[in-house]
């Protein structure tokens, strides 16, 4: 007999001097273990699923206030820059609108001296808006150009060539290289002899 033979054979005597265990019990036993470990598994692996949920929605709401006190800043400190801006330019325009008053009361009658004041005035009020970044669109003499033109009307001329601003009719401004008002001019076009 060989040593394995020998070694199932004493396997064999023990379990018949224990007692037999029958197939049924011990495949009960069997299924019993079974069921219990995954119940417990399961159990373990809920509370798992559980706690990172809490923790995943505890975040979430986190989050949510999070950008809610961002929003809430973000507007606060928009319109308290826009109201520091607003103020800064207030003060400067306030000495103008002094000069201004200040023309109106004048008790001359001379038009030219009336005329020079409020140019030195409009000069002055040109000089804050430069300081804001906002200049002036040269048109008169340009070639038309919608980019930053709105022309109101077309003229004959045959002196220009046609395309050509004549006349300016409002100022166009840009605020910082971005045109805010467009020009509106006066284009001239090929007269009817050429």
């Amino acid at each position: 007999m060989s040593e394995r033979e020998t070694q199932d054979r004493v396997a064999v005597e023990e379990a018949s001097t224990e007692g037999v265990v029958e197939p049924q019990e011990e495949a009960a036993a069997a299924q019993e273990e079974a069921v219990a470990e995954p119940e417990a598994d399961g159990l373990a692996e809920l509370e798992a699923a559980r706690a990172e949920a809490a923790a995943n929605y505890d975040r979430y709401v986190r989050a949510v206030a999070e950008l809610d006190n961002y929003r809430k800043r973000t507007v606060r400190m928009r319109a308290e820059a826009r109201d520091e801006t607003l103020r800064d330019v207030l003060l400067q325009v306030a000495p103008i609108l002094d000069n201004l008053r200040r023309a109106l009361r004048q008790e001359t009658q001379e038009a030219e001296l009336l005329k020079q004041g409020v140019e030195l005035i409009c000069g002055q009020f040109n000089d804050v808006l430069k300081g804001y970044g906002l200049a002036e669109i040269e048109s008169v003499g340009q070639p038309f150009d919608p980019e930053v033109h709105e022309a109101l009307a077309e003229v004959p001329d045959g002196e220009r060539a046609p395309g050509t601003v004549i006349e300016e009719m409002e100022k166009g401004y840009k605020l910082n290289d971005k045109v805010v008002r467009y020009a509106r001019v006066v284009v001239s076009r090929a007269s009817a002899e050429n």
